[in-house]
Order: C-alpha cells, then structure tokens, then sequence
C-alpha cells in the first residue's frame, strides 16, 4: 500500500487537508531492546558507590517516533511543505515527555537523548517553503542546525554512555563532583517558535541560519524569555564533507521593568570532518559549550564549560556493520579556587546486522569516565549494554 493512503487513514479526520498535497508521508522509528546502565563512583578518599539499572526499554540506537510530512509542488520550482513529529517512549508507546524548563514551558533545558525535549511530546512541528534556486525556509520547532554536527554520522543519535559529543553522562556528588552541564548541545539540540533557512548547494558549499525566540509568562516577566540563533555551513567534495557551525541561546534576554537582570548565556561551537567511500565511514568530530551566567557586578562570568574531541569509525560488510567511537574532553565548573573540573574519556564498540533495508538488529557497549583533575582518584564511570531491534519505517 502506498505511503499516501497509510497517512491519509491516520490522520483521520484531517484526510480532506491532506487529499491536496502532491503527498504525504507517515513514517517513523521503533527500537526496542534491553539495555543495562552501571554508574560506579569514587570519592577522594577512596570510598565507592555504585548503582545499576536495567530492562526491556528500548531505545538505545535511536529515540523512536512517528511522524507525518508532505510536499506540495507549487510549480515554478517552488514547494510547500510541513512535517509533524512525535516522541514515542520505546517500552511502553506512550507519548515520550519531559518536564517544562523553569524559563520556559517552550523550550526545555532538557532536550537530551532519549528524553526528547519536548513536555508534549512535539519533536518537530514546521511549516515552510523551498524553492530550487533560493534554498528553503522553515518555521517551527524544529532541530538546530548544530545537532547533526555533534551527533555525527557513526551511530549518530545514539542514546548510551561513550559518544563523548552527543551522550549526556554528568558527574555525581559522590564521585567527580564538577558543576557543568552534562552534554555539548544541551539548550540548542531544539528550539520551538524557530525560523530556519537553508541555502541551496553551490559547488557542494551550503548555508543555514536558525532564529527564534519565545515570549513566556511562566515566571511572571514579560518579554523574550529564550532566545536562540545560529549558523552553519557545509561542503562536500567528493568523498569528503565538513560542517562547522556555532549556535547560542539565552534565557531571560528581557524582564519586568525594575527587576535585576538575572540571565544566562549558552555558546555551542561545533564541527566534523568525514571520510566515506567503498563502505567505510572515518569522521572527526570536535565540540564546545560555554555556559554563563550574568551578575550585575560582573557582568556575563563563567557558569561551565565542556569541551570534546571523538573519532569514529565504521564498515559495512554486507550486511554487517561494526563500528567505533573515542574521545577525549574536559569539564569544568566554576572558575574558583575550589575547581572541580574533570578530565573525560569515552568510547562505544558494536555491531548492525541488517535484516532488511529497514529493520536492524544491534548490538553495543559504551563507556564514559570523568575524573578529578585535581585527585583522579575521585571519579564517575557509566557503563552501557544493549542490545536490541531497530525498525525504520
């Protein structure tokens, strides 16, 4: 049966709206598995903790969803498009969600992984236009652009410990107690109320901006309360591209008249290097997150800052395909004399077998360690196992 008429039954009453584009698309991912999480930790003194978890929740190889697109040729080389997409909670198929962010009830600081950033469960809600010769535009909430530079194309997306560029393994008080946020693209994986261009392709070079902000009254403060913009670009020259992008957010740009400036400030900086050709994969990847925050006698300080460098590796052998990741970082707190930040090492080893073009079975092992930079004896160490079945559709 064809995507179209798939689509048009799902989407119900809404079939009338949906008989006038050139068509419509449902598609979507599952993943489903069972995975084990290890968390072990040693304070300066030498005394260890630990904990472990695990179960058939799914969801380690990619965050799974279902979702609607559709295109519409406006002739003359211009297109009408939209794409509607929703987080599924592999396990259980509930609607995934995540608790709204203090700031905003628009754009959570939580959109990490495998909770998908969203309190609704929207990954992706747009509308836009494209048009052959100008490039395309897109509003709504959407990916940034910086979230397929640091996710890379290895097992890119992945949900465990070991991808030092995308995972988001944080230290714990018991262990490698340094205060920064736990993943490079944190605040800027998504944003809601975003406008989005992208440049067509001259000579294999590419552009994209993203803006967008969002106007809250959850704290009781008028004004743009999030903010967000960013730029991108891109080249592809034969078996080798690279993108390079730099993506910042701030949160409370503007407040009650009288009321002390109290904001922060997020900049992701990001880029990669791929090799691909014959069936083998070979990628540089390099990010950064600066985090401040703002004090009337300071101005902008240092809240934290995460810094990573990740080589990846993989090799399709029919209908094999093993792959590699490692990657090396930094961690840091606030710039006191009481610093606690931590040297970072991780990796991810495994393995695809393909089915079929669209279902995968997988297997995988990732590891992720922060030690005291200051006492290395102190640390934190995540462990993830899975296993599991992937289904594209």
């Amino acid at each position: 049966m064809k995507k179209s008429l798939l689509a048009l039954a799902a989407m119900g009453a809404f079939a009338g709206a949906a008989q006038a584009q050139s068509s419509v698309t449902v598609y979507g991912i599952y993943d489903g598995g069972y995975s084990t999480t290890k968390t072990d930790m040693s304070t300066a003194a030498g005394v260890k903790t630990g904990s472990q978890a695990g179960g058939f929740s799914g969801g380690e190889s990619a965050s799974s969803r279902i979702g609607f697109r559709g295109v519409e040729d406006l002739g003359g080389g211009l297109s009408a498009n939209f794409n509607l997409e929703l987080g599924i909670t592999a396990g259980t198929g509930q609607v995934s969600t995540t608790p709204a962010a203090a700031t905003s009830t628009s754009n959570t600081t939580l959109a990490t992984g495998a909770n998908q950033g969203s309190e609704t469960g929207v990954r992706t809600s747009i509308v836009g236009i494209g048009s052959k010769q100008f490039g395309s535009l897109a509003v709504g909430r959407q990916l940034t652009g910086m979230h397929s530079i640091l996710a890379g194309d290895v097992w890119g997306g992945n949900n465990m410990a070991g991808d030092i560029t995308y995972s988001d393994v944080s230290s714990t008080a018991n262990g490698a107690g340094v205060t920064a946020t736990a993943r490079i693209n944190s605040v800027t994986t998504r944003s809601s109320n975003m406008l989005t261009y992208t440049s067509p392709t001259v000579m294999g070079a590419n552009l994209r901006g993203d803006y967008g902000n969002t106007t809250s009254t959850a704290t009781g403060q008028p004004g743009i309360q999030y903010a967000i913009k960013g730029i991108y670009a891109g080249y592809k020259y034969g078996p080798v591209t690279a993108k390079i992008g730099r993506v910042e957010a701030v949160s409370n740009e503007a407040i009650a008249v009288g009321t002390a400036y109290a904001g922060s400030k997020t900049v992701v900086t990001g880029g990669n290097i791929m090799y691909q050709a014959k069936g083998l994969t070979v990628q540089y990847t390099n990010g950064r997150n600066l985090t401040q925050t703002y004090t009337a006698a300071a101005g902008y300080v240092q809240g934290s800052a995460v810094k990573a460098n990740k080589i990846s590796a993989s090799y399709q052998i029919g209908a094999v395909m093993p792959f590699v990741q490692y990657g090396q970082g930094v961690s840091e707190g606030v710039r006191t004399a009481a610093n606690t930040s931590t040297e970072d090492k991780a990796f991810q080893l495994g393995a695809e077998y393909a089915l079929s073009k669209r279902s995968s079975l997988y297997a995988a092992y990732g590891n992720h360690k922060k030690s005291l930079k200051t006492n290395s004896s102190a640390s934190t160490e995540v462990t993830d196992m899975a296993v599991g079945l992937r289904h594209t559709f």
